[in-house]
């Protein structure tokens, strides 16, 4: 069960949570580098076409070794 500030959130009421960003405004958090090397694009973005291509593979992953399992259960 939701308590009653994040069913506010959930149907649209209200403001999301805040974050504590004490850290951040400190400079003790690293917040460089967020997006793995594998995924730029090298013009400050994102590559999403290697993000489909590899979530694709994990998707193929995934069932292959769903298959596998349930052919070692008979």
């Amino acid at each position: 069960m939701m308590d009653s500030k994040e069913e506010q959130y959930f149907n649209g009421v209200g403001s999301p949570p805040r974050q504590n960003n004490e850290g951040l405004e400190k400079g003790i958090i690293d917040n460089t580098g967020v997006i793995p090397i594998r995924y730029q694009d090298g013009l400050g973005g994102i590559d999403i076409e290697q993000v489909r291509r590899d979530q694709q593979q994990a998707k193929r992953e995934f069932i292959r070794a769903i298959l596998k399992y349930l052919r070692r259960q008979h």
